[in-house]
């Protein structure tokens, strides 16, 4: 393989969190993007005018009908951006499997978190996942961005109730980075990094770090803050996945830096990646956020 930046990509998954800011990210930078949309996907919000998007429909579910959509556009990176809340990681041996038959030189996997180092539950499929593509010999890029700002209002439970509860003291430093600064990372370091900086490596990058408590007191005057041991189940979507992210954050395990062996917290690791996009300024969390 030549160790010049690769020149085609397509993206799995272009939904409103992650997915159609990637698409936009790459659009932004005059780079072409495939997007495989599902049969009954509505990707009415992509910039269908835009010479540089081409959209196609395609089964999720069989591996010949993608890897013929991969092979005909002869695609050396393919993105999944499926959600985890969903359940669509899962469901992304499909696209790995389709991926190796049509020689794609790169997989992204739907990482776009905090590197999750458990293999059980919901969440441990992700780490499964990345098991599967050593598997096969597919190479990959993993991007730990840890959690977006936007969903700090859903991981609190703020969107729902109008209170921020934070499970135990919330003393623990975490991750966070904007969408649109996690999707243009990802267009960046794809179309300017040669294949050998990124083939089967682990990016971290981070925007901004502060603790539970930190974000709670952001939200002054907003929303009253109140520490509580569960979470509310009463009208609270995907309320296991909350309780179990914020006990994980209470561990540490919400930093891109925490190692779950030695149980210490490199806070150089958790945004090592950054100095791959040089003069980039981050967005905030109160910029984000409007706080």
């Amino acid at each position: 393989m030549a160790d010049t930046p690769f020149k085609s990509f397509a993206i799995v998954g272009a939904g409103p969190h992650i997915g159609i800011p990637i698409v936009k990210a790459f659009l932004a930078i005059s780079t072409p993007i495939l997007v495989i949309a599902r049969p009954s996907s509505n990707v009415s919000a992509l910039l269908a005018d835009d010479q540089n998007l081409k959209v196609i429909r395609a089964d999720y579910t069989s591996v010949p009908d993608i890897t013929k959509v991969l092979q005909e556009h002869k695609i050396d990176v393919l993105i999944s951006a499926v959600s985890l809340v969903t359940g669509g990681v899962a469901t992304q041996h499909v696209l790995a499997d389709a991926a190796k038959a049509a020689g794609v030189k790169l997989f992204v996997p739907s990482e776009f978190g905090t590197k999750l180092q458990s293999e059980e539950g919901v969440a441990g499929a992700k780490p499964r996942f990345a098991k599967y593509l050593n598997s096969i010999g597919l190479p990959s890029l993993r991007i730990y961005n840890g959690l977006f700002h936007e969903f700090i209002p859903w991981l609190s439970c703020a969107e729902d109730t109008g209170t921020f509860y934070i499970v135990g003291e919330g003393n623990n430093a975490i991750s966070l980075t904007a969408t649109n600064d996690a999707a243009g990372y990802l267009a960046h370091v794809l179309t300017t990094q040669v294949p050998s900086r990124l083939i089967d490596a682990e990016l971290y990058i981070e925007g901004q770090r502060a603790t539970l408590a930190e974000l709670g007191a952001m939200y002054n005057g907003k929303a009253p803050v109140v520490h509580v041991e569960m979470l509310p189940t009463e009208g609270i979507s995907n309320y296991p996945l909350r309780q179990h992210l914020q006990l994980t954050f209470n561990k540490r395990g919400g930093s891109n830096g925490y190692d779950e062996v030695t149980g210490m917290d490199d806070d150089v690791l958790a945004s090592s990646g950054n100095t791959l996009w040089e003069g980039h300024r981050w967005l905030t969390i109160k910029e984000v956020l409007g706080l």
